[in-house]
């Protein structure tokens, strides 16, 4: 018997053996993150442009150490110089001072806005494609019923029940847009839900909320980030929109929305009250929108 083992070990092909890829050094990381990089000019110049906004946003004083509400009035509506960037307004006040001490409000209210948006639709789109049945029936009607309203308008009456000021513009913007959110983490975990490892769960008696937690959301989250990136720049417009509609921050606060709203009455005279600050938005909100499909891109590529 004995031999009879031996005989049939040694019959056996033997097995190549496995070898692993060495993980790359530090400096291989370093030249593979430099050629992408380099292959995206575009990505680069999006990258710097929202490094300054959120510098401008969080240390405001770093770009512009003056005051935004203080100016001279013998300067007023000088156009842009040396000495000012972006030209003064109708009290003489340095505009670029402004624009970048208002990114701090502007910014204050996207953050809130995505925040509610995702954490919100998030969880009605977790629950609706988790559970099923009628709970998601339930769910997906009232997230029909935000759908078939328009973003503008649906904030708008928000905005009428809940008053004016900064803070209620992003919840009232947050809201308008977790239809989107629940879409989309409910079409990821009606994906996730039917992969081999979440039955594999079930099957050895893992609780629901474990499994829902530890093998659902984890792998359901990719897209909705990628989605509350893209929702960043989105909101950054919405809520200038209503600042700039009187609904924001009253002055002489200097959100981006409410310093296009005083810029308008100067703009045959002053067209840099309107332009520059509307070019501030314009490039933050591309920028976004740019680091959003570059994310986008490598997320599907990772999957």
């Amino acid at each position: 018997m004995t031999e009879l083992l031996i005989l049939a070990d040694a019959t056996e092909p033997a097995r190549p053996a496995v070898v692993l890829p060495e993980p790359p050094t530090r400096r291989e990381r370093v030249v593979r993150l430099l050629r992408f990089l380099g292959r995206r000019p575009g990505l680069v110049v999006a990258g710097v442009v929202v490094f300054l906004v959120l510098l401008a946003a969080f240390a405001p004083g770093v770009l512009a150490p003056g005051d935004p509400n203080t100016g001279v009035v013998a300067d007023k509506l000088q156009p842009p110089s040396p000495g000012h960037l972006f030209g003064t307004d109708y009290l003489g006040r340095d505009l670029y001072t402004r624009v970048v001490h208002g990114a701090s409000l502007s910014l204050q209210a996207t953050l809130i806005a995505v925040a509610v948006a995702l954490v919100a639709g998030g969880l009605i789109g977790l629950l609706a494609g988790f559970v099923g049945r009628w709970v998601d029936e339930a769910l997906m009607r009232v997230v029909d019923v935000l759908l078939s309203i328009p973003a503008i308008l649906l904030s708008l009456a928000l905005i009428t029940a809940l008053g004016y000021g900064t803070v209620k513009v992003a919840i009232a913007v947050g809201i308008a847009s977790v239809a989107s959110f629940a879409r989309v983490m409910r079409a990821e975990t009606m994906r996730i839900r039917q992969s081999t490892y979440v039955e594999a769960a079930r099957s050895v008696g893992t609780r629901w909320y474990v499994t829902l937690w530890r093998h659902v959301l984890p792998n359901a989250a990719g897209p909705v980030i990628v989605l509350a990136v893209l929702e960043f720049g989105l909101a950054i417009l919405a809520v200038s929109s209503l600042s700039f509609l009187g609904y924001g921050a009253p002055p002489p606060s200097p959100e981006w929305g409410s310093l296009i709203a005083e810029g308008r009455n100067y703009l045959a005279t002053s067209w840099w009250l309107c332009a520059l600050p509307g070019l501030t938005i314009a490039a933050t909100v591309l920028s976004v929108n740019r680091i959003s499909r570059a994310l986008d891109g490598e997320w599907g590529r990772a999957r």
